[in-house]
């Protein structure tokens, strides 16, 4: 490898690196409760964020979500992701090990993120981005990757142009 190529890619990674990435899909922004005070989904930019959008905490794919998110649990601690439930058929107890906090007007979450069924998942980025949504329980690594490969991080892994 030549000094030239090192330095064309230290540019490259530099140029990435600083660049700020735009977000593309915003999330749509909503009241949460369960926290010090009620506060938004807005408030904790700079973090990523799991939505789990339910009609009850007994729908069979909500639990399941749960069974398969338990297994990452630690994972997602340790980078201090935020769970998030809006259950739209009144305050119901999410039973599991992991800490969520509630949407306020969960039924109003579910048409922003139209959400027409009994279910759903999406993952938020730390910038703000809807990195991901689906209707279909997905496995824990699946939701990681989502977390760890977000809008920010795909951007700045991207060629820049004419270099």
């Amino acid at each position: 490898m030549t000094m030239k190529t090192i330095l064309r890619a230290a540019l490259i990674l530099l140029i990435c690196v600083s660049a700020r990435a735009e977000v593309v899909r915003p999330a749509p922004n909503f009241g949460i409760d369960g926290v010090a005070k009620s506060t938004s989904l807005r408030s904790f930019h700079g973090q990523s964020v799991v939505l789990l959008i339910t009609r009850s905490a007994r729908e069979k794919a909500f639990r399941t979500q749960l069974g398969r998110l338990r297994q990452l649990y630690s994972q997602f601690s340790n980078e201090k992701v935020i769970f998030i439930a809006a259950i739209q058929h009144g305050p119901q107890e999410v039973k599991s090990n992991i800490p969520f906090v509630t949407a306020l007007n969960p039924a109003q979450v579910a048409a922003d993120y139209a959400v027409n069924g009994r279910f759903a998942i999406a993952v938020i980025g730390i910038d703000g981005n809807l990195d991901l949504i689906t209707t279909k329980v997905i496995n824990a690594t699946r939701v990681r990757d989502a977390i760890f490969n977000n809008f920010e991080s795909q951007q700045a892994s991207r060629k820049v142009p004419g270099i």
